[in-house]
């Protein structure tokens, strides 16, 4: 069996590239299934890779996909973004998708969790110019999802308290979690019950399709977005630079030694044609960039 991980996952993406400059919806593309475990065609995640026996990749990553038809984010609909994610979370149908194939869900319990993240200009443009980047979900996680939604949940009590009521006393003991709203509830005497749903949207600074705040992301490009936060956190961002003149902050990434490895398995003239860099997140800290 081939390796399965984010690293070559993005490699059997750029032999491909093309496809994304289709209208076609993101869903419809030619992803390499053989690298997929399992999928889902309602919830989160849309794929998930396999994991590996025997080599340096773990694999097993989370795949979500994200299309839209401006240069901006889609909203997360069916879960918080997050950097990872327990297997305990998955549905079901998944679980046994995993099991059936021979997978052990619980060998990795904890997996990382990236987005292939596509905007396309608006139909009236004469042309269509993608950006698709396949990102760390801790691009999006800058906090522990937790806390922003306990904080979040204490902004509502604020809006919503009658005068003279102290919210902190009512939230300082809450602990706010997604599947808490995810419940249905019923109110006796009620003909209905509520669910009530959270989503999320990037925020502007974590837009990354937007060109004024990463012209570096740019039209007709597809992108590999892993996070380093292993690298000084006073990193500057990079020029880009072809793969065989990477300066030593590139190199240093661990992103860079595994998407090396991923490319000598797949197509070692991949290399040729990637250009390198380092993106500085306005809130995170830096992410090693591997671009076509």
């Amino acid at each position: 069996m081939s390796t399965s991980s984010v690293f070559h996952f993005f490699a059997r993406l750029m032999k491909y590239k093309g496809h994304f400059s289709h209208p076609n919806p993101l869903s419809a593309f030619n992803f390499p299934r053989d690298m997929i475990a399992a999928e889902s065609k309602s919830g989160f995640p849309d794929f998930v890779l396999k994991t590996n026996r025997d080599t340096q990749f773990p694999g097993g990553e989370f795949i979500e996909l994200k299309d839209a038809r401006t240069y901006q984010i889609s909203s997360f609909n069916s879960t918080m973004p997050s950097a990872t994610k327990p297997v305990s979370q998955l549905s079901n149908p998944i679980v046994s998708s995993l099991i059936a194939i021979g997978e052990d869900p619980d060998a990795l319990p904890v997996r990382d969790v990236y987005y292939l993240v596509r905007g396309l200009l608006p139909k009236a443009s004469p042309d269509t110019k993608p950006k698709t980047v396949l990102v760390s979900g801790a691009f999006f996680q800058t906090l522990p999802v937790d806390q922003v939604l306990t904080e979040a949940f204490g902004q509502v009590a604020t809006d919503s308290a009658r005068p003279n009521v102290n919210v902190d006393d009512l939230t300082k003991n809450i602990v706010v979690e997604q599947k808490n709203f995810a419940a249905s509830r019923r109110v006796e005497g009620s003909g209905f019950s509520v669910r009530f749903r959270v989503m999320a949207q990037a925020d502007p600074e974590t837009n990354l399709l937007d060109e004024k705040r990463y012209p570096a992301i740019g039209p007709n490009t597809l992108t590999f977005l892993a996070h380093e936060p292993r690298l000084p956190s006073g990193t500057r961002s990079t020029k880009p630079c072809p793969w065989n003149q990477a300066p030593s902050s590139i190199t240093r990434c661990d992103a860079y030694s595994s998407l090396e490895r991923a490319f000598e398995e797949i197509d070692p003239d991949l290399k040729s044609i990637t250009s390198l860099s380092i993106l500085k997140h306005p809130l995170n800290g830096p992410f090693f960039m591997a671009q076509v």
